[in-house]
């Protein structure tokens, strides 16, 4: 089998140093990684508060300008109505005078009289139809 002769003395065991080694750190040492969980919610919560906060200040002064907007134009309102009225006189005559004109051989035609049976008044689509009747241009709006 072996050739070595077999070894009769005690083993020769490494034993530690008189009064042992000494102690091992296995604790973790880890920096600390920020602030604590529950000052990040209040901060974010901070955050989206004061969003919301400006959020609501820019609507309402959108909606201040919408209605200072609304006033200024109701103020202009009867300068407006007036000066379309005055256009839908002008072109509203210069449409009976041209019917009158296209119409004047046709016995018993209203000049103006609506074809419709209706109490209600409803103005009349008022165009340029003068491609229709070659007869020149509408008087233009002013």
């Amino acid at each position: 089998m072996s050739n070595v002769p077999p070894n009769t003395a005690p083993p020769v065991q490494d034993m530690p140093p008189k009064g042992g080694y000494p102690a091992i750190r296995y604790s973790r040492n880890l920096p600390n990684r920020g602030p604590p969980g529950a000052v990040l919610w209040a901060g974010l919560v901070g955050t989206i508060t004061y969003g919301f906060y400006r959020l609501g200040q820019g609507n309402q002064k959108r909606t201040a300008e919408k209605m200072e907007a609304l006033r200024s134009r109701n103020e202009m309102l009867p300068e407006l109505q007036e000066h379309t009225d005055k256009e839908y006189a002008k072109r509203e005559a210069f449409c009976l005078a041209r019917e009158a004109e296209i119409m004047k051989d046709v016995v018993g035609w209203e000049v103006g009289k609506s074809p419709y049976f209706s109490k209600v008044w409803m103005p009349r689509a008022v165009h340029d139809f003068s491609t229709f009747y070659n007869k020149g241009p509408m008087p233009p709006a002013t």
